[in-house]
């Protein structure tokens, strides 16, 4: 009699290149979270070459490129992760944004629109749509796009910051600086929040409450050019008033 060990299935030796791609968009992912970008394309790089129908491997290899500034290559990779699967609506939305900051405002329209007959309630479609008219300077649409993210995911941050931003572009001020204190309360080192709520309590005229967020922006990040004009403003105000 055999032994039962004898009659014992074997796994095949080695993985798929299907498993091996899936490993490779894995491991790219965690070096984005690092923020180790150059890694994190050549991670993706591998996997698309491993199997070149991972259409996630191709839109994440899209989103990182676009973060390094590299816009027409990044529109590539969403193309073909579109071609690979037409109804990838994570890649919809990032070829709207690569449009968008390519200034191809009609295009990034477009692919937010796609998104949206698909799925009125999807989140980053919505908060994109709202930045879209931000920057074509329809605040109160803008506001109602960003309010209709929040509904749909009350936790979206950007959502929440850019719809300070909308309640400021409106004279809004009080309103703003609300949404700035709970953005600081949860995240007290962003510097991007405390420049707004500078400038918001600048433009209400509280010069004084400005400078302290303004130095704290300043502090937070050196660098941060629209901050130390603001806090020059603030200073001169105070010294009038």
């Amino acid at each position: 009699m055999s032994s039962l060990r004898g009659r014992l299935g074997r796994a095949p030796f080695g993985l798929s290149k299907m498993v091996r791609a899936w490993r490779e968009v894995s491991r790219g992912n965690n070096l984005v979270r690092r923020g180790e970008l150059a890694a994190a394309v050549k991670t993706f790089d591998r996997a698309v070459e491993i199997d070149p129908r991972n259409e996630v491997a191709w839109n994440n290899r899209g989103m990182v490129l676009e973060t390094l500034g590299r816009p027409e290559e990044a529109l590539k990779c969403h193309n073909h992760a579109l071609r690979l699967q037409p109804g990838y609506l994570d890649a919809w939305c990032n070829k709207g944004i690569v449009l968008m900051h390519m200034g191809r405002m009609d295009g990034a329209e477009k692919c937010f629109d796609a998104v949206l007959r698909a799925d009125s309630r999807h989140p980053v479609a919505l908060m994109n749509m709202g930045v879209l008219r931000s920057r074509q300077g329809e605040h109160l649409e803008a506001l109602s796009l960003f309010n209709r993210a929040l509904e749909s995911d009350p936790s979206f941050a950007l959502a929440a910051f850019n719809r300070g931003s909308s309640l400021l572009a409106l004279g809004r001020f009080d309103d703003a600086i609300n949404v700035y204190n709970v953005a600081l309360s949860r995240r007290p080192d962003l510097a991007d929040a405390w420049y707004f709520k500078g400038h918001a309590l600048l433009e209400s005229g509280r010069s004084e409450a400005a400078v302290l967020c303004l130095e704290k922006a300043l502090h937070l990040r050196a660098d941060f050019e629209e901050a130390e004009s603001d806090l020059q403003r603030a200073r001169a105000q105070g010294e009038e008033g």
